[in-house]
């Protein structure tokens, strides 16, 4: 039987139409009970949905709730996983992507017992080529020079005058060539 997870009614919609693995089944409160959408504070939606024996978690962008206290004992007192998308404020693509990427790995830890997953995004650095170019010449103990030169000699670019391809350059090659024969 899938895990069974509602989103809350002011969630992105997006979610509840994604084809989601066989392992998991999302919905929409209104679908489910459109009498819980006004009316009733959070704790009151999630003690109806645990009561319903078919639901396993309730999903919100609403992250004041893991301040409230009733809303916290209601959760205590349910089976219930609560996921938050948080730091995403209202952007439905932002919270529509933080449950895609992390809702599998909240089913495979939902067992039945009250739980709180906060899914938050991280931030993207940018990094530079050479940067990685450095520390890849660290790694396999070669001169940077050395291994741009041979890099670029196997890529058909003219190498630079001078540059000699040292020993290690060389077993580096041999190993790349035999990982991409293999």
């Amino acid at each position: 039987m899938p895990a069974h997870y509602v989103l809350d009614h002011n969630f992105p919609l997006y979610v509840a139409g994604f084809a989601w693995p066989r392992s998991i089944e999302v919905s929409r409160l209104a679908e489910i009970d459109p009498t819980l959408i006004r009316g009733h504070e959070d704790w009151e939606v999630l003690i109806a949905l645990s009561g319903r024996g078919d639901v396993d978690g309730f999903i919100t962008n609403d992250s004041r709730m893991l301040n409230l206290p009733r809303e916290m004992i209601a959760l205590s007192r349910t089976r219930l996983a609560l996921v938050i998308a948080d730091g995403v404020g209202h952007d439905a693509l932002r919270a529509t992507g933080l449950v895609m990427v992390h809702l599998e790995q909240v089913a495979r830890n939902t067992d039945g017992q009250p739980r709180i997953f906060v899914l938050r995004p991280s931030n993207v650095q940018p990094a530079v080529p050479w940067e990685r170019i450095n520390s890849i010449a660290r790694h396999h103990s070669v001169n940077v020079n050395s291994l741009v030169a041979d890099e670029l000699a196997a890529m058909g670019s003219a190498k630079p005058p001078g540059t000699a391809h040292t020993p290690r350059v060389r077993a580096l090659r041999r190993c790349r060539a035999s990982r991409s024969a293999g």
